[in-house]
């Protein structure tokens, strides 16, 4: 979660809010509301808390790219609307969009017993393929929220990093594009209009079928 040189990182996730504030984190965990292991989480000290759901605190043609990772799924699809919207905006005309999301396709292959990720019907540990499947597609925790006051709260709250809708790569092109975005492809990792971008991408974000990449352009006239 470390920024790199020439990047905002925005975030509004509970993990986010919390490297903001770590004497909450802190009492949380000994609570155990929050698992230890997310103490230990770097995040850059400049790390900009913001909702994504609501406009960019960004003016007009300012960035001349965008990147988001693994986010988009976690959106209901008219609020991925307005933020790639929102993103043709803050972009400079030739800026670029780059997104990130977890493979439905490859989800689906592998279930299928297709993918070459696919082991078994089982797999390795006795998991059923279904039950990947769900694993994968996160649209909810597998458990019944329970226990005290407070974790109930922070599973309400921690209910954003659930999935609210996937992408292939085709469904994806075919919104960036209807958001105004010309010349949209999907790109391997670290193939990129945008310089640098090995700083930010992650390889196991997008490698042995985790997720694929699509960008888009602005135009320089757009509609």
């Amino acid at each position: 979660m470390i920024t790199a040189p020439g990047w905002v990182n925005i975030d509004a996730s509970w993990n986010a809010w919390l490297a903001k504030h770590p004497w909450v984190r802190s009492v949380l965990s000994a609570l155990r509301v929050v698992p230890p292991s997310k103490l230990d989480i770097p995040w850059s000290p400049d790390l900009m808390i913001h909702d994504v759901r609501k406009p960019l605190p960004f003016a007009d043609n300012f960035m001349t790219a965008v990147y988001a990772s693994h986010l988009l799924e976690h959106l209901y699809l008219d609020e991925t609307h307005r933020l790639l919207g929102e993103c043709l905006r803050v972009l400079q005309p030739g800026g670029v969009l780059r997104v990130v999301v977890p493979d439905l396709q490859a989800i689906v292959r592998e279930y299928l017993g297709e993918g070459p990720f696919h082991s078994s019907r089982c797999g390795t540990s006795g998991v059923t393929s279904a039950d990947r499947m769900n694993q994968r597609l996160l649209l909810r925790t597998p458990q019944t929220p329970s226990g005290n006051l407070l974790y109930r709260i922070y599973a309400a709250i921690k209910d954003f990093h659930s999935h609210k809708w996937m992408y292939d790569a085709t469904s994806l092109a075919s919104h960036l594009r209807s958001a105004g975005f010309v010349e949209v492809h999907e790109m391997a990792l670290h193939e990129s209009c945008i310089a640098g971008i090995e700083e930010v991408e992650d390889p196991s974000r997008v490698l042995n079928g985790e997720g694929f990449c699509v960008e888009g352009v602005k135009p320089q006239d757009p509609a």
